[in-house]
């Protein structure tokens, strides 16, 4: 496979015909996603908080695909190097998220490699055995290394106090921030979003559907969520991390947002076309939503 972890590039649209990549991918032994049988998990969500309740998989757009739980996001891009993983969903549904995967047709093995938002227990908490299912490599930030390795978070992390541990992860390789992660002709960019959690990242990429190019962004919790220790206005907090952040995310160009928790962004509503999917200011209007709630959280913290 090749594979590339490169500095930080501006992505140009990419225009791929879906039976080249059937071709090359036929040729490495890699198959591509197809649409799925009818689902034997649900398709109405009892609850769209539940993070492990299963959904079947959706189409986002292109050969980006929508396999996670009714709460929770994991994401897959398919590409005929190998398959990417973005998040994994709690222990819990790890069952249920292989399940979805499966279902599109593609092996486990397909996916080469595993992306990841931020390190707590509700995006990642499958990720070791989803790791040891497929034998995919995991790339973090160089920050949190050593907590992915011990699947133990630090006292860094604003939620410290109240998260579950994970089991430690395997084949974990670092990168700069503001790489691109290039596999074959498909390019995905690391947003650095630190401020949730130390280790927060956001990923951009583009898919196509009849030379029509979207701007994909699957972007960080911008939430400045705490245990009862943690204050956002100490002098070593997060606050700045989370405030570039969402000044970061907003200037993304971005024509189709994801969030980890899908109600954030109305996810499922869109992927199952009772909204629409698109819209070039969501990205913004994501961002500008978090600062509003950090500074509101700074300006309560300042009256104690």
């Amino acid at each position: 496979m090749n594979f590339q972890i490169r500095p930080l590039l501006l992505i140009t649209s990419i225009v791929i015909l879906s039976l080249t990549q059937t071709a090359n991918a036929s040729r490495i032994g890699i198959k591509m996603p197809s649409e799925p049988k009818p689902a034997s998990a649900p398709t109405a969500c009892k609850s769209l908080d539940d993070w492990n309740e299963p959904t079947h998989p959706r189409r986002i757009y292109g050969n980006t695909w929508y396999v996670g739980t009714c709460g929770i996001s994991v994401v897959l891009i398919a590409t005929p190097n190998g398959h990417v993983l973005i998040d994994s969903a709690p222990e819990k549904a790890s069952v249920a998220v292989r399940q979805n995967i499966l279902s599109l047709g593609v092996k486990l093995s397909d996916i080469k490699t595993i992306l990841l938002t931020h390190e707590h227990h509700d995006h990642i908490g499958g990720l070791a055995s989803m790791q040891k299912a497929t034998g995919a490599k995991v790339l973090g930030r160089n920050n949190i290394l050593e907590v992915l390795t011990s699947g133990k978070n630090d006292r860094r992390d604003p939620q410290f106090d109240e998260l579950s541990g994970f089991s430690p992860i395997a084949n974990v390789h670092g990168f700069d921030d503001g790489s691109t992660i290039s596999i074959g002709t498909t390019q995905i960019q690391q947003i650095p979003m630190a401020g949730h959690a130390p280790g927060g990242s956001g990923w951009t990429w583009q898919e196509c559907e009849k030379k029509v190019c979207k701007n994909i962004v699957f972007a960080d919790s911008l939430g400045s969520i705490s245990d009862n220790t943690y204050l956002y206005s100490a002098p070593d907090s997060l606050a700045n991390a989370l405030k570039e952040s969402s000044e970061r995310l907003a200037k993304t160009p971005c024509d189709i947002l994801i969030t980890g928790h899908g109600t954030a962004s109305d996810l499922l509503s869109r992927l199952d076309g009772e909204k629409p999917l698109s819209d070039e200011h969501a990205c913004a209007n994501y961002a500008k939503a978090g600062a509003l709630r950090l500074e509101d959280r700074l300006k309560k913290e300042v009256k104690k």
